[in-house]
């Protein structure tokens, strides 16, 4: 009994060392991150004038502020993303790439493959602030490995669709991991016409996700060139590809291919009703009536709804939703039709 107590005591003895011990290390680990934050806000304070200098008003050369070790870099560091945050221009961006290119490539390379995620994620960010394009080949490298955090791979994309026009597309259309309609927006909403153009080029092998979202991007951004596209999506088996047309089309505010959209008018799915429903709200008078009229005695109140308002907005609207009031036999429409001329 007495040597179970002794062991039991030795244990809890142990244990509090051990317990002690990682206390201190704590304690020793913030005392040193303390230290370097202060120094790294004295190198700030002191240096700052001289970096303004340097990278805005074009008065010192970069030899004159190179750094002498680790801590300074990260105080560089800190110094480029507080004047990149508040100053945007071209010269400013330049001058940072070539300075860190010159003496800070190994810094971030160290971060960029880092263990810790969330240094990784960090630097990602600055590089794609920064626009540090000396870079490219680490951030290729790092695309290329198989495992990424999604948030991690999405900043990848985008430095790469940013600093390189093209090189960014295969990341898109076949992903390393798989992305959501939203990660996908978050995509291409920074990219211009011309690389939205590049990933279309064989839009039917690309992923549906990434056919909505650029259906989306299109319609959103009023691109009325890529017209025969939605129409060519309009004969699609995906029923969500259809409507995602239909959608943005509606968006267009153009319904000059009658045919093509009248069909919709009758389909079994009532969200391509619907949306049919909204395009007439942009047709020709006479065309649009005959749709209107139609679908305003909809079993779908959503698609009665919207033909109402698609009525109400045309040139003589007054006139058609009076024609509904006296005209109809459905109790539905006519209240339809008085509710919204009660909102003129």
């Amino acid at each position: 009994m007495n040597r179970i107590l002794l062991l039991l005591m030795l244990a809890i003895v142990l244990l509090f060392l051990v317990l002690l011990f990682l206390f201190l290390l704590l304690i020793f680990y913030r005392l040193r991150q303390v230290k370097r934050k202060k120094t790294i806000q004295n190198y700030i304070e002191r240096y700052q004038e001289k970096w303004i200098s340097y990278l805005v008003d074009d008065e010192l050369s970069p030899e004159q502020l190179k750094p002498a070790n680790a801590v300074e870099m990260e105080a560089v560091d800190e110094l480029f993303f507080r004047l990149r945050y508040h100053f945007d221009s071209e010269e400013l961006t330049k001058k940072i790439n070539d300075y860190a290119s010159e003496y800070m490539e190994s810094y971030y390379l160290k971060q960029l493959t880092h263990r810790n995620p969330s240094i990784r994620i960090n630097v990602l960010y600055k590089i794609y602030l920064y626009d540090l394009t000396f870079l490219h080949d680490a951030i290729i490298k790092q695309l290329e490995k198989k495992v990424h955090s999604k948030e991690e791979y999405l900043v990848l994309c985008k430095i790469v669709a940013k600093n390189f026009q093209t090189d960014f597309a295969p990341y898109y259309i076949n992903p390393k991991i798989p992305l959501g309609e939203f990660d996908y927006k978050r995509l291409l909403v920074e990219l211009d016409k011309s690389q939205i153009e590049l990933l279309a080029e064989d839009f039917d092998d690309l992923p549906d996700l990434l056919k909505f979202t650029i259906l989306d991007i299109v319609g959103a951004n009023h691109y009325l060139d890529w017209l025969p596209l939605m129409h060519h999506c309009l004969d699609s088996p995906i029923q969500e590809l259809r409507i995602r047309a239909l959608k943005n089309i509606a968006l267009l505010e153009v319904a000059d291919a009658y045919s093509v959209y009248e069909k919709f008018a009758s389909s079994t799915v009532w969200e391509e009703r619907l949306m049919a429903a909204k395009i007439f709200a942009f047709s020709p008078q006479e065309q649009a009536e005959a749709v209107l009229n139609r679908l305003i005695t909809d079993s779908s109140y959503a698609v009665r709804l919207q033909a109402a308002k698609s009525m109400k907005s045309l040139k003589n609207g007054q006139q058609a939703l009076d024609s509904v009031i006296t005209n109809s036999s459905d109790a539905f429409a006519v209240d339809l039709a008085e509710e919204m001329l009660g909102k003129e």
